[in-house]
This record gives C-alpha cells, sequence and structure tokens, in this order.
C-alpha cells in the first residue's frame, strides 16, 4: 500500500488546563457578575418581606389605638347622656331662664345625640391598603362622638348660665323692694353679697332669708296693729259709759207721790204745806222743788152740820198734789 493515503486521527480532547488557558480573557468576569446579581435578587426579596411586615404590624398598631380611642368618645356619650349634670339642666322650665330659647335648643340636641348609632368597625389583618382605611374611619368615629359630647355639654352649660341670670334678676328685685321691710336688715346684706358671687345656691339661701325676715315683720305689725286697735277700743267704751247715767238698780227714778197742804186742828189756823218725801232704795234723784201751789179757798166755817171746822169738833183738811188738782177734804184726825 505504498502509494496509499494514510487514514486521519481522530482528535485529541483537550485537557481542564488547556481549555482554561485557551478560553478568552473577557469570559470569566462575566460569569462571575451573573452569580453576584442572582445573589442580589435573592437578598431583595428578602428585605422586601421584611420591610413589608414591619409596615404590617405598625399599621396595626397605629389602627388599635385608634379603635380603643373611638370606644372610649362613644362611652363618655354615653355616659353624659345618663349624668344628672344633664338631667338637672333638661329639667329647667322656660320660666326659669332668661333666654327660653337656650332650652329648647338643649332638648333637640339631647334627642339627636341619643338617636345617633355610629358603628365602630374592628381592624383588619394581613392587608396593609385595608387596615390604613379602617383606621382613618375609627379617628373619624372618634372625633364624632368627641364633638357631640361638647355640643350637648355646651348647650347644657347656656340653659345653666341663663338660670343664673334669671335668678340673678329675681334676687336683685327681691333686695331692691325689700328695703325697710325686713326685721335684721343683715339678711339683704347678705344677698347683696350672694348676687355679687354669682353662685346660684348662696342667692336661693339668701333670697329665702330675707323673703323670711319680711314675713316676720308682716307677722309683727300686724300683731302690733291689732293690739293698738284693741286697745283705742276699749279707751272709746270707757270714755262712752263715763258720760251716761247709772241709775238705782231698781232703774228709774222715784217722784212724788203726793203731799199737798194739812189745815191744823182747830179750823181757825193756815194751812202747812207738807212736801212728799221721795220712796225707794236711795237711787234715783230728786226733782228741783217745785212752786207750792196757792190754797183752795174754803167756804168759811161755821157750827153748820157737815161744814168744816166750827164747833162740833169736826176738824177737816184738805190733800192735795202739785198737779193743781183741787184738794181732797178729810178729817185731819
Amino acid at each position: 500500500m505504498s502509494g496509499s493515503n494514510p487514514v486521519p486521527l481522530p482528535p485529541v480532547e483537550p485537557s481542564g488546563a488547556a481549555r482554561a488557558a485557551s478560553k478568552p480573557k473577557w469570559l470569566v468576569p462575566v460569569i462571575a457578575g451573573g452569580a453576584a446579581v442572582v445573589v442580589l435578587a435573592a437578598g431583595g426579596i428578602g428585605g422586601y418581606l421584611y420591610w413589608n411586615h414591619n409596615q404590617l404590624t405598625a399599621a396595626s398598631g397605629e389602627c388599635a389605638t385608634s379603635y380603643d380611642k373611638a370606644v372610649k368618645a362613644q362611652g363618655k356619650l354615653t355616659e353624659y347622656l345618663k349624668s344628672d349634670a344633664l338631667k338637672t339642666a333638661i329639667a329647667v322650665k322656660d320660666s326659669e331662664v332668661r333666654d327660653a330659647k337656650t332650652v329648647g335648643t338643649l332638648a333637640s340636641t339631647v334627642k339627636t345625640a341619643s338617636n345617633t348609632k355610629t358603628d365602630i368597625p374592628g381592624c383588619p389583618s394581613g392587608n396593609l391598603k385595608g387596615i390604613r382605611a379602617v383606621t382613618a374611619r375609627l379617628d373619624k368615629t372618634a372625633d364624632v362622638y368627641a364633638k357631640t359630647v361638647s355640643e350637648v355639654r355646651g348647650k347644657a352649660e347656656a340653659v345653666n348660665a341663663s338660670k343664673l341670670d334669671r335668678t340673678i334678676d329675681d334676687a336683685t328685685k327681691v333686695l331692691d323692694d325689700s328695703n325697710g321691710r325686713v326685721e335684721d336688715d343683715k339678711v339683704r346684706a347678705a344677698l347683696e353679697n350672694a348676687i355679687k358671687s354669682k353662685d346660684g345656691k348662696a342667692i336661693s339661701d339668701a333670697v329665702k332669708a330675707v323673703n323670711d325676715s319680711i314675713r316676720a315683720k308682716t307677722d309683727a305689725d300686724a300683731r302690733a296693729e291689732k293690739e293698738e286697735q284693741a286697745a283705742e277700743n276699749t279707751a272709746q267704751a270707757q270714755t262712752d259709759n263715763s258720760g251716761s247715767y247709772t241709775g238705782d238698780t231698781t232703774g228709774g227714778h222715784t217722784g212724788y207721790t203726793g203731799g199737798g197742804y194739812t189745815q191744823p186742828q182747830g179750823g181757825n189756823g193756815g194751812y202747812t204745806y207738807t212736801p212728799q218725801q221721795p220712796t225707794g232704795n236711795g237711787g234715783g234723784y230728786a226733782p228741783a222743788p217745785q212752786p207750792a201751789p196757792q190754797p183752795t179757798p174754803q167756804p168759811p166755817q161755821g157750827n153748820n152740820v157737815g161744814g168744816s171746822g166750827g164747833d162740833d169738833g169736826w176738824d177737816t183738811c184738805f190733800i192735795g198734789d202739785t198737779s193743781g188738782k183741787p184738794g181732797v177734804q178729810v178729817p185731819c184726825n
């Protein structure tokens, strides 16, 4: 086979060192850089997850704080609507305040606040956007409750202030009208000081003391006037009695029952007037002496039978009274 072509041998695989020596110089940095990119990508994902976790934790804490704030604000409104202070203000009447509009405004505000019902949502989890949205809603709810409490309290204070104004007005009138009408003027001084202090309780107590003092003086004046009138009546009665006549216990007076002229025995003498003495129990009065009546002329004395006087032993007397009628002839013995 001396003239035939030789058979070619297969290529020999170069060794690792030979391959490394045969590679271009620029390929080595590129490979190293790719590995770094892979490492950096893995580190970025972990950092984002860590940051996101922290954000969720912080947002959840803020939401919880807002929730507690809203619950407390709701509780304060409920508590104030049931408070004695508000009940006292609501009980005030139009006639007790200077401005009656304050009473109506308070009643309307309380009614609206009592009917207002705002739900308080719970805080979500796992969603940063949702957590923040609920937090904002809770903050707004808390503000609404706090504003409502302030509004109701303000209307109640307006009623109380108007009531105090009316109390001061009335107390000032009592102070002016009571001048000179109280038993002790110290109560008026106390009322004046209470008005200056604008203390409703002190003013009410001072007004009561002034009214009590006015009533006491009025009663005392009435008693004194009654006693004075009784004394005047007694004095008048005594004056009237001193000018009247009080006679005998048997009443009236005893006048003359008779009397007249008596002719002495013998028939030749004159007539003798003998007045009759009053009779009775010593009472009455004696009338003034009346002029003695003139004797009635008698027939001449003689011895005729049946005649007056004479020697026949008959002595006659005439008895008459002060009326002037003719005397009656009777035997003298």
